[in-house]
């Protein structure tokens, strides 16, 4: 009954997660449909209207349609989050597979310089980087991609030292294969749990400090816009013009939930003491 129960639970987390993540999909995604605006374009003289027929959830101070401009960032901030997400999750990977697998001095001292970058505050870094090179999307996603591996390293390294000492990889090594092999056809089948909970939780966190970086706008550049971007233009007046900067959170916010729902439905389902 409690095993009924548990995957009843688990179930229900990925089914309200997809379900979340599958309508701010296919808002950003075919949402443009429903506008006949552009995101760029400026009306001056329809600066600052509330939330109407004609602008759903009215415009910013340049006269540009709030509806329309939740879109095309949702797009961009997703596109950030997923390539950032993707390289912080092959270089953890790789990092954390031939750590383990190495094993010695090796181990030891990538272990330490992970252990180490973990203990700096990373967000200082990025915002001293950005402000001293400048910000552009290219180089956003390679600063959040290289300040977020380092937890995934840790995962499979820990997954891959117990994985290792298997009779399967055991048997795999007698037989003669080689290291490139034994790791990816053998080991990382059997670990890939972790590693996807690790990147939709890792893509969660993403989308946090990317959004917090163009709010302050050391993020996304104009005319260009994220979730952030947006959150940052209505921070003028937040009260007397809500309609900026609310959807926007609202978005960030809800977008961040499905995530974590998913994260931890999947966290059960590859868990096998969870179902015990």
């Amino acid at each position: 009954m409690n095993n009924l129960h548990t995957k009843s639970k688990m179930g229900g987390s990925l089914r309200a997660g997809c379900g979340i993540l599958l309508f701010i999909l296919l808002f950003i995604l075919i949402g443009r449909l429903l506008t006949p605006y552009d995101h760029l374009s400026q009306n001056l003289a329809e600066a600052l209207e509330s939330p109407s027929r004609s602008h759903w959830l009215g415009t910013d101070h340049y006269g540009r349609d709030i509806f329309t401009r939740l879109i095309y960032g949702g797009q961009l901030t997703w596109i950030i989050a997923i390539f950032a997400t993707l390289i912080a999750i092959v270089i953890g990977t790789l990092v954390g597979l031939f750590t383990a697998w190495w094993g010695g001095w090796f181990d030891l001292i990538v272990m330490r310089l992970v252990d180490v970058a973990l203990a700096f505050p990373r967000i200082f870094i990025v915002l001293l980087v950005i402000g001293l090179g400048g910000s552009s999307i290219e180089l956003l996603i390679w600063l959040l991609a290289l300040f977020s591996w380092m937890e995934t390293a840790r995962i499979v390294r820990a997954e891959v030292s117990t994985h290792k000492n298997f009779a399967y990889v055991k048997a795999a090594r007698a037989s003669g294969l080689g290291t490139n092999r034994i790791l990816f056809r053998h080991i990382f089948p059997n670990i890939a749990g972790p590693v996807i909970v690790s990147a939709i939780l890792l893509i969660t966190n993403i989308i946090l400090v990317e959004s917090s970086l163009s709010f302050l706008g050391l993020g996304v550049q104009p005319p260009f816009a994220s979730w952030g971007t947006i959150l940052n233009e209505g921070k003028i007046d937040p009260l007397g013009n809500w309609w900026i900067s609310v959807p926007a959170g609202v978005c960030i916010l809800v977008t961040v939930a499905g995530f974590n729902l998913i994260g931890d439905g999947l966290r059960d389902l590859f868990d096998p003491y969870r179902l015990n």
